[in-house]
């Protein structure tokens, strides 16, 4: 039987994708895993070298760019593993960070998705698990007041309060490294394809949490996370840097 089954999107990110892969053995440890890349109508050659080098991995090619959950979907029809991982091309996994997710998911049964401590490539720490947006919490954040004032019901970023060394229970954890429990996902369905990127995962989170399954961040497990540092998600108080505005309002409304 499969315990997880990893998903990975990816567009363009030949060297990246090669990378996480490699990466993906020592983090999975003993467990018994698939693996889908979903390539969403790349031009730089990997979908040829997934097949080249990766036979085992089970390729999924798109035409054009359908999107960042339209593509996860694909896979997740196919996946057979007691649990999911939504993994970005950008990763590194470091040694047996699967596994302890899943062996926390198996200890906690109300958990019903989770996160890892992701890292910038400079091994700082990069903020990945938070409260549910809100239009007050929006402006909150855009006027960086998070470390002013840490114990607000406003502040998104949990860290600020619970630090990044301790489990903890969150509302929304980052998609670039997101496991979810193969049970809690029949109440709740596939990613909502409105989302084309970002804040996908947010609504994912926020519909697994109305259903009463917890949310997790699982330190003990940790995964590098390149592009978080290109894009400027370093700030604790910026935790949407480079993301359009539209899908941000868009999440903290529904």
């Amino acid at each position: 039987m499969v315990t997880v089954s990893i998903i990975i999107v990816s567009y363009n990110t030949r060297k990246l994708l090669a990378d996480c892969l490699a990466s993906l053995p020592a983090g999975v440890g003993g467990l018994a895993s698939e693996t889908f890349v979903v390539d969403n109508g790349s031009q730089d050659g990997s979908p040829q070298m997934v097949r080249a080098d990766f036979p085992d991995v089970r390729l999924i090619r798109n035409a054009r760019n359908v999107g960042f959950a339209a593509a996860n979907n694909q896979a997740l029809r196919s996946a057979n593993g007691r649990y999911v991982l939504l993994l970005n091309s950008d990763t590194r996994v470091h040694p047996g960070a699967i596994e302890t997710m899943v062996h926390f998911m198996d200890a906690h049964r109300k958990a019903g998705y989770c996160g890892p401590r992701l890292l910038n490539a400079d091994a700082s720490h990069q903020p990945s698990a938070r409260r549910f947006p809100t239009l007050l919490s929006t402006a909150f954040t855009l006027l960086s007041l998070g470390h002013r004032f840490p114990h607000s019901p406003h502040t998104i970023d949990l860290h600020v309060m619970y630090g990044q060394r301790r489990p903890f229970r969150a509302d929304w954890l980052s998609g670039a490294c997101l496991m979810a429990r193969r049970a809690a996902l029949r109440h709740v369905g596939p990613l909502d394809e409105g989302f084309f990127m970002y804040f996908e995962e947010t609504d994912w989170c926020r519909t697994l949490a109305k259903h009463k399954w917890q949310g997790w961040y699982v330190p003990s497990a940790e995964v590098t996370h390149l592009g978080g540092a290109s894009v400027g998600t370093t700030s604790d108080d910026r935790p949407f840097a480079g993301a359009n505005p539209h899908y941000w309002i868009q999440s903290s409304r529904r």
